[in-house]
């Protein structure tokens, strides 16, 4: 064999020994220190995972210590009732009072009919003590406005008052009217509403023979509601607005 060929076979040989001891070396040294070489990047990833729980646990603890600082409601024991509320009062007026029917110290004698366009004088015997004052509440139709006159007491009489009331007009079917006392001690005391039907006829009662030409002045029961229904009345509280 030629040194040429000899070289030529050398060479690889050395060349593939001098590549294969370092593996060896590595590889002795590994089983050494009794491991490989994926000990050291897994023995970092434990400790990775060995810091999770740390920081898991820490937050843990400090929401709980949030938890046990936060203030705490107290609540109201089961079945306790909230306190009431006061109701506010309510103020009473002729629309809202509830009415005392008196038809025993309060008499009238009730008409069989009216006719349009006469006034009508209405009298009633009061037999009470200490009255303050009377007065007669009317209205034409069964809802809507009504309004008051004052009634004064018959000249040499001791207990009968007299009134009178303003012309239905024509188209009204019925006059409405009923007696108000305020006694002594500033209580109203009701008669029943009494209701006169309305007749066309030329024949006119009488009570009906009031032959002024001056108008009647009432006060209405609620200034929002205006009368209706008659004629030759003057209202004094009519709301304007």
């Amino acid at each position: 064999m030629s040194m040429f060929s000899r070289w030529r076979i050398a060479v690889p040989l050395v060349v593939a020994s001098m590549l294969v001891q370092p593996v060896l070396d590595l590889s002795a040294a590994s089983s050494a220190a009794g491991g490989n070489v994926y000990e050291i990047p897994l023995s970092e990833l434990k400790k990775v995972e060995k810091k999770k729980p740390k920081k898991a646990e820490t937050r843990k603890r400090a929401e709980k210590k949030r938890t046990h600082t936060a203030p705490r409601k107290v609540s109201e024991p089961a079945g306790t009732p909230a306190p009431p509320i006061p109701a506010l009062p309510v103020a009473q007026n002729e629309a809202t009072a509830p009415e005392t029917v008196d038809s025993v110290n309060i008499s009238h004698e009730p008409y069989s009919y009216v006719v349009p366009g006469k006034r009508t004088t209405v009298k009633s015997v009061v037999s009470l003590d200490g009255v303050q004052s009377v007065r007669c509440r009317f209205r034409a139709g069964e809802k809507g406005g009504d309004a008051s006159v004052p009634m004064a007491k018959v000249p040499g009489s001791q207990f009968t008052y007299s009134a009178t009331l303003p012309a239905l007009e024509p188209g009204a079917t019925a006059l409405r009217y009923r007696v108000v006392v305020v006694d002594a001690a500033g209580n109203e005391i009701h008669s029943k509403e009494f209701v006169t039907p309305v007749r066309a006829t030329p024949v006119v009662p009488g009570w009906q023979q009031d032959s002024s030409k001056e108008p009647v002045s009432a006060v209405l029961g609620n200034p929002r509601q205006p009368l209706e229904g008659f004629s030759g009345v003057v209202i004094e509280n009519a709301d304007r607005k």
